[in-house]
This record gives C-alpha cells, structure tokens and sequence, in this order.
C-alpha cells in the first residue's frame, strides 16, 4: 500500500510534456476500367499534421505524408509576429509556364510588418523535360511589396531576375503592369451581373482570355477563349444534392455521387469508361 502511495507521488510530480493537437487523414481509391479484365488500380495517401502554440505564443507546426503520388513528404514551421518560416519537402508551389506546377524542397519566410510583405525562398525542384527525364534546379527568390491604399508596388528577384510590379482595383477592374524584359500592362474585370458571371483579362502583348458562366437552377454553363484558343469552349455541370454530373469541353463526362466519408465517380470519354470508389477518413 505505502510502495503504490509512493509512486503516485512521484508521478504527479514528475513534469508532464505537452501534447500538440494532432489529426490523421488519409484516403484510400480503387479505380476500375469498363471492359477490361476489371484488374483494379489502388491508390493511397495517409497524412498526419500537428499544431502547438509555444509558451511565447509562437505556433509550431509539423505534418508528414506517405503514400501519396508525391511520395513522402515533410514540412516543419514556426509562426509569430514575425512572420513565418517553413522548412521541409514543400515549402512553396512553383508556378511553371507549361501549366505543370511544382514543390520547392527547401526553406521559405514570409511576413507582413505596416503594409509592406517580404518572402523569401531557396531550395530545389524537380523539372519534368520533354524526354521524360527529370533534373534537379536550384531555386532562390526575394521578394517585397507595398499596399498604399489599394495600389500595390512590388518587387522581386527570382534567380537573378529582377521584376517590378503595379496595380491598382476600382471596384471590379484591375490595373496592373509589370516590367521585367519588357513592359506589359495588363487589365482584368471580374463581375456577377444575377445568374451570369463574366472575368476578363487582356495585356499589352495581344494576349486575353474571356470566362462566362451562366447559372439557371442546379445547372451551369461555362463558355472560355482565348487568343490562343482560337474558339470557345463549351461545358456544362448539373449538381442536385449529392449527385454532380460535368462534361467538359473534350465530351468528357463525370458523374459523381457523394456518400459523406465516400464518393463515387463514373468517368466515360472517348478511350474508355472508369469506375472510381473513394473511402477517407
């Protein structure tokens, strides 16, 4: 009796770790493809995040994932009133100009102090080549800008090219120009006039693209062009309750049907007919 006093003395004693909230996600599919010999293709991701706030009221992060199509991945950050710094295996999405984005592996800060914003990145990233290969490219960026009651002035260096920027909102128009070889201007309008939904935007290189959509009840209608289109394209989206069904410009439909922690999709184009069960937690 005095031996169990004694150690739940002790215990109570000893200092207790605090604990950081923490939530595990995931999700499993099975893919299955009409008409085949039905051999189902499975996927897998499982991710795990975690927060604390510090005892200086700083917040520190940690999150980690597996099984996902980008492999294990990792980051780490702390926030305070000095903005925040991350490190780790995704740190910044890449926009490149093929439309392929991609991870910065590497470190980043960004923070905002009397409406001037500083970011800084460095690292590495993967660069998919036309031949299939991959290579590895070294990345580093800074950048700053300064909202002046509604006009932005901003400047970066991305690997040693140098780029300034502008732009100014009157309501649902946006003004902005950039220099970086060059000069351009460009000016984008974005408004919703009751069930239609219109975004423009055009620039001093002779390049615009024109975005309509109309709403009537649970279906919508989509019309987009381009210079480079050369011709709207036309898709349409029914949504009713769980049940969602699209056709996109190609003649491809999807139809989806949500069951809560799953879903269900039906895809049929021209190549083939797939059928997709999801289940995440």
């Amino acid at each position: 009796m005095k031996k169990s006093l004694i150690a739940l003395a002790v215990a109570a004693a000893l200092p207790v770790a605090a604990q950081a909230d923490m939530t595990l996600s995931g999700d499993v599919s099975v893919k299955y493809t009409l008409g085949s010999n039905l051999a189902p293709t499975t996927e897998a991701s499982l991710s795990v995040d975690a927060s604390e706030v510090l005892s200086n009221g700083m917040t520190a992060t940690a999150s980690f994932g597996v099984l996902g199509n980008s492999g294990n991945t990792g980051n780490v950050s702390l926030a305070g009133d000095f903005g925040t710094v991350k490190g780790g295996t995704s740190v910044e999405t890449l926009e490149a100009s093929d439309g392929e984005d991609s991870d910065l592996n590497g470190i980043s800060y960004s923070g905002s102090f009397a409406g001037v914003s500083v970011a800084a990145a460095a690292g590495t990233w993967n660069h998919d080549n036309d031949d299939g290969t991959t290579d590895v490219q070294d990345y580093t960026k800074y950048s700053a800008s300064y909202d002046l009651n509604g006009l932005v002035i901003g400047g970066s260096n991305t690997d040693g090219t140098t780029e300034l920027t502008a732009s100014y909102s009157f309501g649902d128009l946006t003004v902005s120009a950039a220099r970086k070889d060059s000069t351009t201007v460009t000016a984008a309008y974005s408004a919703t006039m009751g069930d239609l939904a219109v975004s423009v935007e055009a620039n001093s290189n002779s390049e615009w693209d024109l975005t309509a959509t109309y709403t009537l009840g649970d279906i919508s209608i989509t019309a987009e062009d381009s210079e480079a289109a050369g011709g709207a394209d036309i898709s349409a989206a029914y949504a009713s309750g769980a049940l969602s069904v699209a056709i996109d410009k190609d003649n491809e439909v999807t139809v989806s049907y949500d069951l809560g922690n799953a879903d269900l999709e039906l895809v049929t184009n021209s190549t083939d007919t797939t059928v997709k069960y999801t289940v995440a937690f």
